[in-house]
């Protein structure tokens, strides 16, 4: 009864069975040892296995057990102690930790084949690192490598997962494929959707989709499972029926005995277009996204085919590259080709921004950057840049202007020139310089003047020469012939004969008298 109600105190929240036995059969043992011990410390190991933390007979340590009934014992630290390695045994105070034997430590590794080789230490022992013949986890190949890494080769696992259509293809697999985590994606019986599972064998889960089944109005539904709406007659509605298949008529008859008709007028719907009406005959018009407005066209409703006829941007000769859709068209994106401004380079231009272009841009667009080829009235080339209109007549290169007498030159804008603003006069140089001139042409003239003289002179007494030698020439033949002597006829060649002769008989006398 007692220990029924000292439990009733406890609140254990996990419903934990074994920790409760354990726990009541430390109460147990408490009451039985006539002992008084805390319920809420016996509470505590249920919920965070709390240490018992005495102090020990030594005086220096605590108890690290968990919270228990009884004496806590000896100090753990009394009495012989081994080294880390196990192999020695060292009597020190409690207080003291036990040194390394310096043997060597030879504790199995992790890999559980090989001892460690260090010397006696504390703490976990090094990775093992000796290279041994390992096989791969499948088993199809052998690789010499370190003991502690594993060996996975690059074989892949062809055998078929749990679903007997896809292949493991899992990397150096042992034979425990794991399932198959591909989509299955085949069509389920409503033939609308597809199977959401992973991959499976047998019959895939019927669709949980579900469709509504109406009447001709639409005013009364039923709601039956996905692919069942092509099997399911509509519901009886007693709704006073409004329509003609294309909702044109009205009939008074109720909604479940009118049957389909067509009252045989012309549908009359806006198409998507928006420009354009349904011309097919009054039919039945499945309603979209909840909408049952009649003059908007549905899927059963003719589809518009003709191209977009709205009225271009002025200046653009394009078409609309649409077919016939609602709205405003898109800006024209093809090129147009324009002259420039000098009617010379052919520039090619979006259509959007001539059409959208004001005066400044158009003129923007149609110049060429080049500098233009119109001739000023003065005869120089435009300065300006390609431009429309006239060129300005502001002519600013400089021509060469001279004086009369050409012998001061200055450079001078063309604009001020034309405009007769500025002149080149001449200076005293330039008077001086005529004066002198004039005074050289008059002695020319002067002296050409003379020179003509004697040559008139020149010809007078050539003249009368000939007319002398024509009087000689006649008195000669009116003369008798006069016969020359020897010495007359051969004087010239007897002269230098004599002369070599003296000059013999001279030096043969002096060479005589020698």
């Amino acid at each position: 009864m007692l220990l029924n109600l000292k439990f009733s105190i406890f609140q254990f929240q996990d419903g934990d069975i074994r920790e409760l036995e354990r726990t009541k059969q430390y109460v147990n043992e408490a009451f039985q040892a006539g002992a008084m011990t805390c319920l809420i410390c016996i509470a505590s190991v249920k919920r965070n296995q709390a240490v018992c933390g005495k102090t020990l007979s030594c005086g220096n340590h605590t108890c690290e057990q968990v919270c228990h009934v009884g004496a806590c014992g000896e100090c753990p630290r009394s009495g012989k102690r081994f080294c880390p390695c196990q192999k020695s045994k060292f009597s020190l105070p409690c207080t003291e930790d036990v040194p390394t034997c310096g043997d060597s430590c030879d504790k199995v590794l992790e890999c559980g084949i090989h001892r460690c080789s260090q010397r006696c230490h504390r703490g976990p022992c090094e990775t093992c690192r000796q290279e041994v013949e390992k096989h791969c986890r499948c088993g199809k190949h052998t690789k010499r490598m370190p003991c502690h890494k594993p060996y996975i080769c690059e074989t892949k696992c062809v055998k078929m997962r749990d679903c007997q259509k896809h292949q493991c293809r899992r990397k150096c697999c042992p034979g425990n494929c794991p399932p198959c985590d591909q989509n299955c994606g085949r069509t389920l019986g409503c033939r609308n959707h597809k199977c959401p599972s992973v991959c499976h064998r047998g019959s895939c889960y019927p669709c949980p989709e579900t469709v509504d089944v109406k009447c001709n109005c639409g005013n009364a539904k039923v709601t039956v499972p996905c692919g069942r709406e092509r099997t399911t007659r509509p519901p009886k509605c007693k709704e006073i029926c409004r329509e003609c298949l294309g909702k044109h008529e009205v009939s008074p008859l109720p909604c479940h005995a009118v049957g389909p008709y067509s009252c045989k007028r012309v549908c009359g719907r806006i198409l998507a277009c928006q420009n354009h009406t349904c011309m097919k005959e009054c039919h039945r018009v499945t309603e979209v996204d909840g909408c049952s407005s009649k003059n908007k066209a549905g899927p059963e409703c003719l589809h518009c085919e003709e191209g977009c006829s709205k009225s271009r941007p002025s200046g653009c000769p394009h078409l609309c590259v649409l077919p016939c859709h609602p709205g405003e068209c898109p800006p024209c994106v093809q090129m147009l080709r324009i002259k420039c401004h000098c009617k010379i380079t052919s520039l090619y231009v979006e259509c959007r921004k001539i059409t959208t272009a004001d005066v400044n841009e158009k003129n923007l667009l149609s110049c060429c950057k080049n500098q233009c080829p119109k001739e000023l009235p003065c005869g120089h080339r435009c300065k300006e840049m390609c431009h429309p209109g006239e060129c300005p007549f502001n002519c600013n290169q400089k021509v060469k202007l001279r004086c009369p007498c050409k012998r001061i030159k200055k450079e001078l804008p063309c604009s001020k020139v034309r405009e007769n603003q500025v002149s080149v006069e001449c200076d005293a140089t330039c008077k001086e310089m005529k004066r002198k001139a004039s005074e050289i042409k008059e002695a020319e003239a002067k002296a050409a003047l003379e020179e003509e003289k004697r040559r008139q002179q020149a010809e007078l007494e050539a003249f009368e020469n000939r007319l002398k030698g024509r009087r000689k020439k006649n008195r000669r033949r009116d003369e008798v012939a006069v016969e020359l002597s020897l010495w007359q006829k051969y004087k010239y060649y007897l002269l230098p004969v004599c002369g070599v002769t003296v000059m013999l008989f001279a030096w043969y006398i002096a060479h005589d008298v020698d």
